[in-house]
Formats: structure tokens, sequence, C-alpha cells
């Protein structure tokens, strides 16, 4: 069953009765013999329902306020992005100012337990299904177990402490329950990763690309590993990815981020796989500038900029877009203002150019390229088609150096670092310390939503000290007219608040105070 196609296909979740959905519509409803019904426990009957079942569970991803897009708001909490826009909910984000009242706090929650609702549902009626073949129940009832492990995955790095809500909850109606534990969260995510291990393929075939494998669950193993402090297990999983052919680096950068090169790519572990008219990429609007189509939430700031070594312009240029860049079947011209006509562009004030002028990117000077693709129709149109990475090999082979740096001391994890290296087209580094792991992940994985949640586990690992690092301004390029101007003033993070945001008080509310508020927050 082909991904791209049946995944935009109607999908059943949550008790969505579909056959009673027009009914208000229809004036004379009662002299209408229903033709038929689907509820939740009747809807799962075959192959097709399974696979498109599954398939809804991966379309929750697509969703802006979620995995989508915002959820990109709370990496800007480190010093790599600067946030812009009109979300004042972002600002507080950014500025560790956000209490329960904070929009995009529900969103996030919400997307969250949807993901996990829809795979409940999967995880108990799959097994049901009376006429279905091995390989699609193991390989549904693994997807399931995925991505109700990436749901919770995302609640805890966000929230911490959150409700388990599993088959025996959903069998019940028993959704109204208390927090469980860090903990308790990650031995849940352990055990579904674990179990959509056992069940996934390491592989499939062209029609099916998209889909998660093995080597997304021991990736995503690996990651929850390093966050709980469990390196000896990170190091075996994190391996079992970077030993696997099927899971190899991209032989380019590039790749990763280029429409044509990313759906064959063997690196790209666990992405969103969008699709033009069926749920076109919501992160290449939000990361594009306003003056190309986007909406340019996001910009990269010059503490980032300046990390990468002079060699490494492959990465540079394929993460940052900088004044006077350009970006192939970007067709729309902007007029260069006054203000504009300096250095590359003196003396072209009321000429039009198709590169990014000082305009595009009025917060620090840049923008993030990873995300933004044209159709190459000469529409100028973004291109929807655009994948949207969510775990990369890459980060697997960082993780793993980083857990043989801290286990066994600088040099450990040279090989690994050597890998990334290499494919970046840079020298390999002789005993690699704490620091050359933290610089090669911060280059590496540059506007992934990976820095602040590093940042984090560092810090309550005693490797960096979190405070200091967010207590510095973020700075604007030094280009004129920006010269190196603070983009946003130092920041106070209170330890250990600041480890999680807070929870949405609407949920509080409903709850009627089952659950509870994380600590020091009102």
């Amino acid at each position: 069953m082909n991904l791209h196609k049946a995944t935009y296909s109607k999908i059943v979740t949550g008790s969505v009765t579909l056959g009673l959905l027009f009914a208000g519509c229809v004036k004379t409803s009662l002299n209408i013999k229903p033709v038929g019904t689907y509820t939740t426990a009747t809807y799962w009957r075959n192959e097709s329902d399974v696979i498109t079942g599954i398939n809804g569970i991966y379309n929750v991803l697509t969703q802006e306020e979620g995995v989508g897009h915002n959820l990109y708001a709370f990496d800007d909490a480190s010093d790599d992005i600067a946030i812009d826009g009109d979300h004042p909910d972002m600002w507080a984000i950014e500025r560790f100012t956000a209490d329960a009242t904070a929009y995009q706090l529900h969103p996030t929650w919400s997307w969250s337990y949807e993901q996990i609702a829809r795979a409940n549902n999967a995880i108990i009626y799959v097994p049901k299904v009376p006429v279905l073949s091995d390989d699609i129940r193991n390989r549904s009832m693994g997807e399931a177990y995925f991505l109700r492990a990436h749901g919770y995955w995302v609640l805890n790095q966000i929230f911490g402490e959150v409700p388990l809500i599993l088959e025996a909850n959903v069998l019940d109606g028993n959704y109204n329950i208390p927090k469980s534990s860090v903990d308790s969260v990650r031995a849940q995510i352990e055990s579904d990763l674990l179990k959509a291990a056992d069940l996934l393929p390491e592989s499939y075939g062209a029609s099916d690309k998209g889909r998660v494998t093995k080597g997304s669950a021991w990736g995503l193993l690996t990651k929850l590993y390093m966050t709980w402090e469990k390196l000896d297990k990170a190091i075996t999983y994190g391996t079992m990815v970077t030993s696997n052919a099927n899971y190899a680096l991209a032989s380019k950068y590039t790749d990763n981020f280029t429409l044509g090169s990313q759906e064959s790519n063997t690196e790209i572990l666990f992405a969103v796989w969008n699709k033009n008219n069926y749920n076109n990429s919501p992160i290449n609007i939000y990361f594009t500038p306003r003056a190309w189509n986007g909406w340019g939430f996001h910009h990269p700031t010059e503490n980032f900029v300046s990390q990468f070594e002079t060699g490494d312009s492959v990465r540079k240029r394929t993460t940052i877009l900088a004044v006077g860049d350009s970006i192939p079947n970007q067709t729309t011209m902007i007029e260069i203002a006054p203000s504009d006509a300096y250095q590359m562009f003196t003396g072209k004030a009321g000429q039009s150019t198709g590169r990014m002028l000082p305009s595009n990117s009025p917060t620090t000077g840049y923008c993030l390229r990873k995300y933004t693709a044209y159709n190459p129709d000469g529409s100028g149109n973004l291109d929807g088609d655009l994948k949207q990475p969510l775990l990369r090999t890459a980060d697997v082979y960082l993780l793993v150096a980083e857990a043989k740096i801290r286990t066994s001391g600088a040099g450990a994890g040279d090989a690994e670092i050597k890998a990334v290296r290499e494919r970046a087209g840079l020298t390999a580094i002789t005993g690699a310390t704490i620091n050359d792991l933290i610089h090669e992940r911060r280059v590496e994985l540059g506007g992934e939503n990976t820095r602040f949640q590093d940042l984090v586990r560092w810090d309550k690992a005693g490797v960096v000290n979190l405070d200091t690092i967010v207590g510095k301004p973020k700075y604007a390029s030094t280009l004129q007219p920006y010269n190196h101007a603070v983009a946003l003033p130092a920041r106070t993070f209170t330890r250990p608040k600041n480890y999680y945001w807070p929870i949405p008080q609407v949920v509080i509310d409903e709850s009627k105070g089952v659950i509870t508020q994380n600590p020091n927050y009102k």
C-alpha cells in the first residue's frame, strides 16, 4: 500500500461515527433509513481499513500547531534561533516567561494525545481483524507502538510528568487520570519502542517509503536513553543504526533537505512525509522569508552562524540563508530599497532582485534554509512535497559518540564524529572532547529542533551550564544594518523550573484538579 497516496485518504479517528457527520444537514433525516455507521470498534474490518487507520496516525504529524511546525517554538528557547512573527505565546516560550495560559502549550498537548489516541485504537483493534497477513499485522502494530511512543516522547520532553493513557483506559473509558512520573513515562516509551523494533521491518519497497522501520525505533531509543542517562544502552541501540547499511548516512548532506533526494535517503529515519495538494508542508511556510511567500517565524542568530568552521561551507549553505543568497526556482522579485542598497546592493536602489535582502529577515539578517523549496514549474510557489526530517542517522552517530566520550573519555567517539565530518567535507578530529561533540551536534543538526533539549539534558548531567548560555544576548548579523545588534537581550533560566513548561491551564481545569500543575508554575 502506498503511504504517499493512502495517507491522504479519509480516516477514522477517536470515536467518530462517520455515518452521522452530515445528519444535521438533512431536513427529513427521520424518513431516511441509515445505510451504515462506523464507530472505532466497528471500523477495523480488513487490510484496507488497517492500512488507512495506521496512515491516519501519521497524518497527525502534518498539523502545523504540532510537529508540523509550532513544536519548533520550544527550540527557540535555545541560543540558535530568534522568534519573529505575531505569536506572543511563542515570544513567551523563547523568553522563559510562558505561563499556563500560553496558547501554544495547549495544541502541543492536544495533538500529542490525538496521536496517542489513534495509536491506542490501532493497538487495540488491529489484532482483532480476522483476515490480515502476518506482515501487515506486525508492521501495523509496530507503527502504532512507535507513533504512540513518539507522542509520549514529545510530551515528556516538553512537560515532564504527563498522564499515561493506554489500552485499558480506552476500553474502560477512564481518561481523567493523574500524571505519571517522568521515569514512568520514559519506561512506557521504552516498552513501546522495543515492541516496535521487534515488529517493524528493516526497510520497505518504493511504494511504502516514509513508514517507520526498525532503525526508526532504535534511533528514538538512542535519544531516549541519552535523555535518561542510560549511556550504555544508548551505545547499544545507536550502534544498531550506525552499523546497518539500511540506515547509512546520505552521501551528501544536502540530500536530507533536497526534494528528489529525500525520498530514497537511507539517513532519514523518521520524517513528516508531506505531499503537494494534500498536506502541503507547513514547516516550509513558517521558515521561508515573508518576502518569498513564507511567514518567516524563525531566524538563526549570529551566535549560531559563527559556529560553522571556515571549511564547513556545505552545511552552512544548506542551513543558513543570508543576505545576498538566492534559492533555486524562487521567482519573486523584490525591489531594492535605499536602506537595502549597501555592500552587494550598493547603487542598485530601485532595481529588482531575487536575492535575499536585509528586509527579508528583519530580526537577525538570516533565515533557515533547510525547510525552503519551490516548485520547479516556474510558478514561484512553495513546494509542499518537501519532507520534514524528524530523526536522522547523523543524530544517532553523534549521540553514540557523546555516550562513548562521556563513559570512556576523549577520543572514544572519534570514529562516529569522523563519519559525520567527512561527509561534510571536513577533516577528522583526533581525541575529540565533549566540547568538540557539542560543537558538531550544533552545526550538523542546526534548526532541527534538537539544540534546546540537548542543552537541557547536558545541564542536568553537569556537562554545560545552561543558565550562562541563555544568559547571553542573541545577536544579529555583523553586516549592516544589523551591526551585531542585540536581537534578544539576555534571559533568565530558572533551574529546575524551566526544564519543563507549564501544563496548559485548560487541561487542569477540565480534569477538575486530577492533573496538577508542574512545580513553580501558578
